[in-house]
């Protein structure tokens, strides 16, 4: 058995399908075991070895590159599903990249991230995109989450490089649920999912180590294992 975490946004909704349609028999897809939640919680399954691979926030693999694959949450330019708006100073608990992300460009107001923001996005224009802002400022993509591993290398390459290396084809049916389920339309669903891709190539190496170093200017922290949670 291995365990999969994956973030349970509209993101990786591509990911769900392929993990569907990925070639393994039906006894080690039983075998399977997902843990599905926020991206600030799986970085603690991760850090905790509470799961074996799977997408957790990049900051996660800060000072581990030997821990990621090349796949990751992508945006070259703006995201939608990761702003900053003009209110009181917030993290989103749910995240911990972007938080830092913001941190990093100094900029004022309430973080929020996923299918909240995307609904957020979608009705308001008073919001920075912070995809579209580190592009402006770095002229480079920026990389929100990494797909990561514990153990099972092998097999976490093998997932995570052909996923990131095919295109996916959302059925109309997983698209109607995750419609009615978050109260987006399947236009906005997939005109969102324009913007973002899963294959880590140099741009999003170079990328990665350019958000690195300004956590390291900024003396940021990655996120530390707090092993009082065990959920």
């Amino acid at each position: 058995m291995f365990r999969l975490g994956k973030i349970d946004y509209i993101n990786l909704l591509p990911f769900d399908v392929f993990i569907k349609q990925f070639p393994m028999n039906t006894q080690i897809k039983q075998m399977i075991a997902y843990r599905k939640s926020y991206p600030s919680k799986l970085n603690q399954d991760f850090l905790n070895r509470r799961i074996d691979m799977g997408f957790v926030s990049s900051i996660s693999a800060f000072g581990k590159p030997n821990f990621f694959c090349k796949a990751g949450i992508i945006a070259n330019g703006e995201v939608w599903s990761v702003l900053v708006l003009p209110k009181q100073n917030k993290d989103d608990y749910q995240s911990a990249s972007s938080n830092a992300l913001a941190k990093v460009l100094k900029l004022q107001g309430e973080v929020l991230i996923g299918d909240k923001a995307l609904q957020y996005k979608l009705s308001h224009t008073d919001y920075i995109d912070l995809g579209a802002f580190w592009k402006k400022k770095k002229g480079l993509p920026f990389v929100f989450g990494l797909f990561c591993f514990t153990q099972h290398k092998q097999k976490a390459k093998q997932l995570a490089e052909k996923f990131a290396s095919k295109s996916i084809k959302i059925p109309y049916y997983i698209l109607k649920e995750k419609s009615k389920q978050t109260q987006i339309s399947r236009e906005d669903i997939l005109q969102y999912l324009t913007k973002i891709h899963y294959k880590i190539q140099n741009k999003e190496l170079k990328a990665l180590e350019s958000f690195y170093r300004e956590l390291l200017f900024a003396k940021i922290k990655k996120p530390k294992r707090n092993y009082h949670s065990r959920s």
